[in-house]
């Protein structure tokens, strides 16, 4: 109490009758919320009415969960203390209603405290407790609990609690924030009882040197209004109702403070909830708060950090139950709690959760080359490449791992490994990083393919037009003639003027990926030509051209390669056979692409002006017809029956978590010195990375997401195949290119 007659000389003693109210139980996620109050009087020292009246207004009236006592020790006897007991024992049912007994050490000098569940009592009035110190210290070896009371009432505030830098003592477990009817702003909102560290309060103070207590509130009661004066309470997070649950809570700190009679507050830090103390490092947040009166709506959340504020949340729209998370860092020492406000001005303040060392935190690590999926042969070295930080200290080596066997390890940045594979299979490649304390981590697992490598086959496949629809002519107007028994090459008559020519060539047995040496098409004159004549010649950009239909337009209608090839045929006489020029790059596009596969089909397409006429299927189809002539050189390896100078892989591939293919386009391929890539405005590329066929980063290209087309020079690259990867903040895409 902060009056009493053995040391002031005015008693003021306050009556305030309210209506009935009941201190409704609520719960949080884990526990159950009780209210209550542990700071009351009786007539046994400076309040009104008998213990067995406070303890039966407090259940039965007030409709709290828990009470207790703790009249002024230094006005009672021994037989007064046992009423007290007695009372408190009577009224303690479990599930229903818990109850404490206590006392109130009150020195003018040196401040009040609460002290609950202690078989004994002391004064100040003793030489052995006159002191705080001497307080501590019998408290100390006791069972019971202490709190702080009303900071900064005491006349010599000078003195009051020794300004908290007597030895933290386990046993206090929390301060009052709100006393009597003085709210927060006596007893929270002040600046404490020093002026030189940023306004803190007595409770931060407290906090700042070490005492782990809680935020707690109390009626000290005189008035035999006991919990009916105002709706303040304190609130306690138990699993039950019970004197053994709610002490545990009160001890662990798992209380806050309300000046609303049915809010309840939930502080947790990586799960533990307020008054734990938990180990620093990366801490994840979670604020919970609600109230089941309608009007009762949060307007705005404050989370303090070692007594200032961290983050202020307003809350748009206001909410009456609320959920907020947070990702921040703590370290040895710190402590964190909230504080939450009401619609009508109502807050509630939490008890903090207390850091004490910090964990060590493992390192980070990731195989930054080779890529995932790539592919090697034999006797390639292959450069393994791992980035590793440790967020707390340094790291001290790099280990790598074939199939979770050692290879070796780096002791220095950048850290890698050179490894030469001497078997064909498949491999996984990890690296394992250590920090300074020995705290290791293992990166994501790298699958590459390692392949037995047959030498080079130089293959010729000569395939000629196989059907009526497989040669074809649309006319200027778009109609198709698919039987004609010579083609015009271009020009037909003044009536079809210069048409569209459509060859296609069916069962191409040239695998994907295939280096093409040479390619042409061969025709049989029909007749003599010697005017001029101007050709372009085009591919049908497709995997596996189909046969040419009736359908008006269906030659010009179908997508064209990147690559062309112009072409100025000489003078042309009957039944000779003549060849266009070198088709190597259009056919090298098309078995570049990922869908071309050994046996399917592939079509040109010959545009121009000028008039040659050759053989076609319906003329003789057997020994005239136009003939398509390729030379190439394929790799089989041992793990796939797949043909090609490197094998598509998982890495290679579009999936759905990369950039769609469409609308990229990368060219001339094969390429001799400056490669283009184009894509369109929705990519927003951000990156071009170039790797060599051994997983080894060759380029690194960054740009404005705006540009829509990149120059590669690729001049001084040795001949080859690369692995062209786009990244962009919607995935990546991946292709292979050949440097010749």
């Amino acid at each position: 109490m902060k009056r009493n007659y053995l040391h002031l000389t005015l008693i003021f003693l306050m009556l305030c009758f309210c209506g009935f109210y009941s201190a409704a139980q609520t719960s949080t996620e884990t526990y159950n919320v009780y209210y209550g109050h542990l700071h009351n009087h009786t007539s046994v020292s400076d309040g009104t009415g008998t213990p067995t009246q406070a303890y039966d207004y407090a259940k039965n009236t007030a409709g709290l969960d828990f009470f207790s006592l703790s009249d002024h020790s230094e006005m009672m006897d021994n037989t007064e203390w046992a009423a007290i007991k007695n009372a408190a024992n009577t009224y303690n049912l479990d599930g229903i209603f818990t109850t404490f007994y206590g006392f109130e050490w009150s020195s003018v000098f040196q401040g009040h405290a609460t002290v609950i569940n202690t078989d004994d009592y002391c004064s100040y009035l003793s030489s052995a407790t006159d002191n705080f110190q001497e307080l501590l210290t019998w408290v100390n070896v006791r069972a019971g609990i202490a709190f702080f009371n009303h900071p900064g009432w005491a006349w010599w505030s000078y003195q009051e609690f020794n300004h908290f830098t007597n030895t933290p003592s386990a046993k206090f477990v929390g301060m009052e924030l709100w006393n009597d009817a003085d709210g927060f702003g006596t007893y929270y909102y002040n600046d404490g009882f020093y002026s030189n560290d940023g306004g803190k309060s007595y409770f931060d103070e407290a906090l700042s040197r070490g005492w782990k207590i809680g935020a707690a509130g109390s009626d000290d009661n005189h008035a035999s209004t006991w919990g009916t004066r105002t709706d303040w309470r304190l609130g306690v997070l138990a699993e039950n109702l019970t004197r053994k649950d709610i002490l545990n809570a009160l001890i662990a700190r798992r209380f806050f403070s309300t000046l609303d009679r049915n809010l309840s507050l939930s502080l947790k830090v990586n799960g533990a909830e307020m008054g734990s103390t938990i180990t620093g490092g990366t801490l994840n947040i979670e604020i919970s708060a609600k109230d089941e009166d309608a009007n009762e709506s949060f307007t705005k959340v404050v989370l303090m950090k070692n007594g200032a504020v961290a983050e202020t949340i307003y809350l748009n729209p206001w909410a009456n139950n609320i959920t907020i998370t947070r990702s921040l860092t703590g370290v040895d020492k710190d402590y964190f709690y909230v504080k939450v406000t009401q619609a009508d001005g109502d807050e509630a303040i939490s008890s903090p959760v207390f850091i004490e060392g910090t964990a060590n935190q493992t390192p980070v690590v990731s195989i930054t080359s080779p890529l995932n999926g790539l592919q090697f042969n034999v006797g390639d070295p292959i450069n393994i490449v791992a980035a590793a930080s440790d967020p707390d200290g340094t790291i001290s080596k790099v280990e790598f791992l074939l199939n979770g066997n050692s290879l070796g390890e780096d002791l220095t940045a950048p850290y890698g490994y050179t490894w030469t594979p001497a078997v064909a299979g498949p491999y996984s490649l990890t690296a394992k990083a250590f920090d300074n304390l020995g705290a290791f981590k293992l990166s994501e697992p790298v699958a590459v393919m390692v392949n037995e490598i047959i030498p080079p086959v130089n293959s010729t496949a000569r395939v000629r037009i196989s059907s009526g629809s497989d040669d074809a002519e649309q006319y200027t107007k778009g109609t198709m003639v698919l039987t004609d028994a010579v083609l015009n090459i271009v020009y037909e008559s003044k009536t079809s003027g210069n048409q569209i020519i459509g060859l296609r060539f069916n069962s191409l047995t040239i695998p994907q990926g295939a280096t093409i040496a040479k390619a042409y098409i061969e025709f049989v004159a029909d007749k003599a030509s010697t005017t001029t004549s101007s050709l372009t010649v085009k591919g049908e950009a497709t995997d596996n051209a189909s046969t040419f239909s009736i359908k008006s337009k269906n030659i010009s209608s179908r997508p064209k390669t990147l690559a062309s090839v112009s072409w100025l045929p000489a003078a042309w006489l009957a039944e000779n056979v003549y060849q266009t020029n070198d088709l190597t790059t259009i056919v090298q596009e098309i078995v570049n692409r990922t869908g071309w596969k050994s046996g399917q089909s592939m079509a040109f397409i010959i545009t121009g002006t000028g008039t040659r006429t050759a053989e076609s299927y319906e003329g003789s189809p057997s020994e005239k017809a136009p003939l398509l002539h390729v030379e190439y050189t394929s790799t089989i390896n041992s793990n796939s029956t797949k043909s090609g100078i490197i094998q598509e892989t998982a890495a290679m591939q579009t999936g759905s978590d990369e950039i769609s293919e469409e609308g990229i386009l990368v060219y001339p391929n094969p390429v001799y010195d400056v490669l283009t890539v184009s894509f369109d405005g929705k990519t927003e590329v951000e990156r071009i990375l170039i790797y060599s066929i051994n997983g080894s980063l060759v380029k690194e290209i960054k740009f404005n997401k705006a540009m829509t087309e990149a120059q590669v020079d690729c001049s001084n690259f040795v001949p080859g195949t690369y692995l062209l990867k786009l990244s962009s903040s919607k995935g990546s895409y991946s292709m292979q290119f050949i440097k010749q």
